[in-house]
């Protein structure tokens, strides 16, 4: 099973990953944080390191090659890179990702979970740039290869983006910097995740959207989300 989750930046992403995380150890399973591995080894592990593993829990961009230079350099608010050249990069990116980790281990019959995707560029890359219509952005050659690889379930999280912004600026620990954290761009983000034109690219394809409020206390969010894991893991079992 494969379980992307997205949305606006603030949404709580990074808060639900470890809440699953935490639920998923606690049950018994054996979980590999690929993006753990990133920052500690600096490379991607051979995939048999993987094999002895229940659930990969994985991000994008990735923290190695072209994800860090997406994540350091090309999204740097400091910079001006051109949005074609970013979407490129994230096609790469995915590209090399989706090769090495994600199409081995849904062969492998593991479960993946996934911080944003293929499903974050159809949302930011045509808002960056009118000329990078969704049909284009679909058709870079590692998002082709990502969408016939779609999430069985894509989790959006749902959230008024000015209290997503509130969260970021109150942020001690992580400061992104980059380009994509204004309040009139996440304001055309949320919105357009919200849409059933964007919705569609996914369940045309036999994904099933689940959208989560986040706007709870972080109590309720974490709990919302553990339900909705367990429900979607007894499901799928």
């Amino acid at each position: 099973m494969f379980i992307m989750l997205d949305g606006i930046d603030g949404s709580g992403k990074s808060t639900i990953i470890k809440t699953w995380k935490d639920y998923l150890t606690a049950e018994g399973n054996a979980i590999f944080d690929l993006t753990d591995y990133w920052k500690t080894n600096g490379d991607y592990p051979a995939y048999a390191e993987l094999k002895s593993y229940d659930f990969i829990f994985s991000s994008e961009p990735s923290y190695v090659g072209i994800g860090k230079i997406i994540r350091e350099e090309l999204i740097n608010k400091n910079n001006n890179y051109p949005p074609r050249a970013i979407a490129e990069s994230y096609s790469l990116d995915r590209l090399i990702l989706y090769k090495k980790i994600i199409i081995p281990a849904l062969q492998d019959k593991k479960c993946v979970v996934q911080d944003r995707g293929v499903s974050t560029s159809l949302c930011y890359q045509p808002t960056m740039e009118k000329s990078l219509t969704t049909t284009i952005v679909s058709n870079l050659v590692g998002n082709k290869l990502a969408l016939q690889y779609r999430p069985d379930h894509l989790v959006l999280l749902a959230i008024d983006p000015e209290q997503a912004l509130r969260r970021l600026t109150g942020r001690s620990n992580k400061q992104d910097n980059v380009i994509f954290e204004r309040l009139t761009f996440q304001k055309k983000i949320a919105r357009t995740f919200a849409s059933s034109n964007y919705q569609r690219l996914f369940t045309r394809r036999g994904s099933v959207i689940h959208n989560l409020p986040a706007e709870e206390n972080v109590g309720i969010m974490k709990k919302r989300a553990t339900d909705l894991l367990r429900t979607l893991l007894i499901h799928h079992s």
